[in-house]
Order: C-alpha cells, then structure tokens, then sequence
C-alpha cells in the first residue's frame, strides 16, 4: 500500500505537464476572455464618465482654454479608451481564476512557447515593405501545425532577407 506522500509525487509530475494542443486551447481561451471583456469595460468607462459629467455644473469658464462642454466630451472618450485597455486586463484576471488550477503550468509553457518564439524568430532588422516580417511576436499561433507554418515563414523570411530573393 502507498504513502500519501509517494501518492503526492507521483501525481505531481502528472500535473505539471501539459501537451501543447491543450496549452494551445487554453491560450485562446485566455485571449477570447481578454476580448469578451474589452468591450463591457469600455462601456462601464463611457458610462461612468458620462453620468459624472452630466451631473456637473456647466460653468462658463473654459478650461485648458476651451469649452467645458468639449472637454468633458473628451474626457468621457478618454474614459472609454482607458476601460477599452482595462479590458484584457481584466479578461485575464477572470481567466485566471476560472482556470486557477492550471495557472502554474500555463505560466510555465507560456515562458516556454515565448523561448521558442525569440529563438526561431527571424531578425527584422532587414524588414521592408517588399519582405514584411510574419507575425513577430507569434500572437497569431493557435495550432502546432500553426506553429510548423511560423516556423516555414520565418525561415522562408530569412532566406528572402540573406539573398534577396524577392518579386519584382
């Protein structure tokens, strides 16, 4: 019969692991979060802004020179804007504690899959408008197949960048 402790570790390493198809499913699990929250944010900032301005005295005196009217019309999209950047932020805090088991090991493959992005990234120091670099950063993987295709992409870019094979 097994010792709770042996039980423990050997669960541990079960659990510390995850095959990139799922860490792929995660991650964009995580981005639709991120998306399906940018847009109530920007919202509750236009509206709060809006009802905050409207309850306001409107007093003659410019502000910064203009109207108050115009500035608090700008103040209200700038509101807006702000919880429109707020929102993934808050896309990802809710992602994180719906999936908080998992949290580690995604932090875990995230630095990872970001390795193996700087090292099979082509150089854009030779970027141009004829040779475009493709998808720098790898926002655009979803797949390990996706991941093959980046890498063909990439290497294709560096050979077009050496030689200059390019259409004319």
């Amino acid at each position: 019969m097994r010792s709770a402790q042996q039980t423990k570790a050997a669960e541990q390493p079960a659990r510390e692991t995850m095959d990139w198809n799922t860490y792929f499913a995660l991650r964009k699990t995580r981005r639709n979060y991120e998306r399906a929250f940018m847009a109530p944010c920007a919202l509750l900032g236009l509206g709060s802004a809006g009802y905050y301005f409207a309850q306001k005295d409107f007093d003659p005196t410019p502000i910064f020179g203009m109207d108050q009217i115009i500035v608090y019309g700008i103040g209200t999209v700038l509101a807006g804007i702000v919880g429109l950047a707020v929102g993934p932020v808050v896309g990802n805090m809710v992602f994180r504690g719906v999936n908080s088991k998992a949290k580690p090991i995604v932090d875990k493959m995230d630095k990872e899959f970001y390795k193996h992005i700087v090292r099979n990234r082509a150089d854009p120091s030779s970027n141009s408008a004829r040779n475009p670099i493709p998808d720098y950063y790898g926002e655009k993987i979803k797949s390990v197949s996706e991941y093959r295709t980046w890498l063909r992409k990439h290497r294709e870019y560096r050979r077009k960048a050496k030689f200059y094979v390019g259409v004319d």
